[in-house]
């Protein structure tokens, strides 16, 4: 018979560790060089510490008894101190520096990913809460990789060696230490599951009243028209008070524990204190008339008791922050649980062929048969089958939810899942090298992005620097020159995130001009009327219109701002795509 194989060894089954320690783990593992010199640090710094207490136990010894102590002794006891500091300073700036290389790369990462995942990041939170999580829950992960990551070792490290050092010396001394030192642990374990649900509450607290600071100063004007500043401001109070009250319960805590470990610490080392007293005086209830231990034993277990519960206080007291952070990492797991979008689309179930439908508009830049979207059941796009031809200029309306947004944001390239065909030219949009197709979009969004600096960094930024010359020309095309030029500090004037300063209008215009200098030829508008009054939404039209000529353009709006320069008019419906005639609308 032949020989069977034998079958694989299955990997010893351990503690299975949550997905939050898993993914801090995966990071800390990212400097784990650093990690090891901190640990060899911490190696001198435990050695330093046993020499130092026997070296000063001599001392003090000697002095009581003899009334004088050898000069070389204290200077090895001086010697160990000194490298107990070293070593400490280096642990401390090491640990410091690992934990700012990965926050740092951390933030970049999410950064990066919430860039390609592009309109699609609004399924995990609206941006206010979004940004609090890049900054505020990243910067929360400190303390765990800073502190408590190489604290661990430290905890499992000097308490194991100042037994090894004690278990010689009394033994009466050393099952002291085994039998209090696990009470510090279990309560550390028990108030640190409560800091944790406090912690996420207080996450997710702070996460809904950024959103809510947010709305309030998009909306404040349109609040004060409707004079309903009083309950916008009191519902912020509201959300204020929910988070100050979420913070002084973590707050509550953490002093908690931190004063039950230092009971527990200050009760263990008096125990050892007493029983030494009494061992000294000959006093102890079962060995009365003898002493357990010398005088220079008995300094060196008292110099030693405060340092056996001194990391398991500090872990104690950096517990807290292990469950602060994964709190944190809850959420920072949800934006990379997001999937980015990939070229490979599923296949289309048409049997149309690709020459077939390249051959019908065999002229066209984009091409849609049969294009539809669906995700979790429910339509998110009609099916579409229609052409674009180069520099044509296409207006799309219909109602709410039928799916004008979401055909944007699969021309954008960030989305997948989607059915039917979808052609670039001659090639399909699934095979297309997306960074070299978005190089020719120009995407205006309802509401347009911006950053804290000049009007000049705002509409350069992203782009090669053009000529001062070219500059002024897509002010001046884009007709943002007059008002531009009107303002105190001209091109140079401070914006905000929501341009404060300008009007609706104005910041419009300007989204224009940063399309003219991108170069792009194909543009991608987004109910660019939204929120303007009549005449704004009339003058930016025909400012659209001026600087689009030339360029191939879908743009997105409701029949309350006809554009009767279009080409052509797609209607969107839930059951299909219609063509109607503009004359007929406008």
């Amino acid at each position: 018979m032949p020989k069977q194989e034998k079958a694989p060894k299955q990997p010893r089954q351990g503690r299975v560790k949550s997905p939050e320690l898993l993914f801090l783990n995966e990071w800390a593992s990212r400097q784990s060089k650093r990690y090891r010199l901190v640990q060899l640090l911490g190696i001198v710094f435990t050695v330093s510490l046993v020499v130092q207490a026997w070296s000063l136990a001599n001392v003090f010894s000697d002095m009581v008894i003899e009334g004088a102590f050898s000069v070389s002794v204290l200077l090895i006891a001086l010697s160990a101190l000194l490298i107990r500091a070293l070593a400490s300073f280096g642990r401390e700036r090491l640990s410091a520096s690992a934990s700012r290389s990965i926050r740092y790369s951390l933030r970049k990462k999410i950064l990066s990913h919430l860039t390609h995942l592009g309109p699609s990041r609004l399924r995990i939170d609206e941006d206010a809460a979004l940004s609090t999580r890049v900054y505020e829950q990243v910067d929360a992960l400190d303390d765990y990789f800073s502190r408590y990551k190489p604290q661990l070792f430290m905890v499992s490290l000097i308490p194991c060696v100042i037994l090894l050092a004690v278990l010689p010396v009394s033994f009466i001394a050393f099952g002291v230490f085994m039998i209090t030192a696990p009470l510090v642990i279990v309560f550390m374990i028990f108030v640190g599951h409560k800091a944790a649900q406090a912690n996420r509450r207080q996450f997710r607290v702070l996460a809904m009243l950024s959103n809510q600071f947010m709305d309030l100063n998009q909306g404040l004007a349109e609040l004060k028209r409707l004079g309903r500043t009083g309950q916008a401001k009191q519902r912020l109070s509201d959300s204020a008070s929910a988070y100050q009250r979420t913070t002084m319960g973590v707050l509550r805590l953490a002093f908690l524990s931190t004063a039950t470990l230092e009971l527990f610490a200050s009760l263990s080392i008096a125990m050892i204190a007493l029983y030494l007293g009494l061992g000294l005086l000959e006093q102890l209830p079962w060995d009365k008339g003898l002493s357990p231990v010398t005088l220079t034993q008995a300094f060196f277990l008292l110099l030693l008791a405060p340092e056996f519960y001194l990391p398991l206080r500090q872990l104690g007291n950096d517990y807290h922050a292990k469950q602060k952070a994964e709190a944190a990492a809850t959420d920072l797991i949800e934006i990379f649980d997001t999937p980015l979008h990939t070229t490979a689309q599923a296949k289309s179930n048409t049997e149309t062929s690709h020459l077939s439908v390249v051959k019908t508009h065999s002229t066209s830049l984009l091409t849609f048969l049969k294009l539809s979207w669906q995700e979790g059941g429910r339509s998110r796009l009609a099916p579409i089958t229609n052409h674009i031809s180069e520099g044509e200029r296409i207006w799309l309306s219909g109602e709410s939810g039928v799916g004008k947004s979401s055909l944007l944001h699969l021309l954008l390239g960030f989305e997948e899942g989607y059915q039917g065909e979808c052609f670039v030219y001659d090639d399909a949009f699934s095979e297309l090298d997306l960074a070299a197709w978005r190089a020719r979009l120009a995407w205006l969004p309802q509401t347009p992005e911006w950053i804290n600096g000049s009007i000049r960094q705002n509409l350069l930024l992203g782009i090669e620097t053009p000529t001062e010359q070219a500059l002024q020309e897509a002010l001046v095309k884009s007709q943002c020159d007059d008002f531009v030029n009107a303002l105190p500090e001209g091109i140079e004037t401070k914006l905000t995130e929501l341009g404060t300063g300008l009007s609706g209008g104005q910041m419009q215009r300007l989204s224009i001009a940063r399309a003219l200098l991108s170069k792009a030829d194909v543009w991608l508008l987004d109910e660019p009327c939204s929120g303007l009054d009549e005449d704004t939404a009339s003058a930016v039209l025909n400012t659209l219109d001026r600087a689009s000529k030339g360029k191939t353009l879908l743009v997105v709006s409701h029949d309350t701002h006809p554009i009767k320069w279009a080409d052509r008019h797609w209607n969107l419906t839930h059951g299909a795509l219609h063509e109607q005639s503009i004359e007929a609308i406008a």
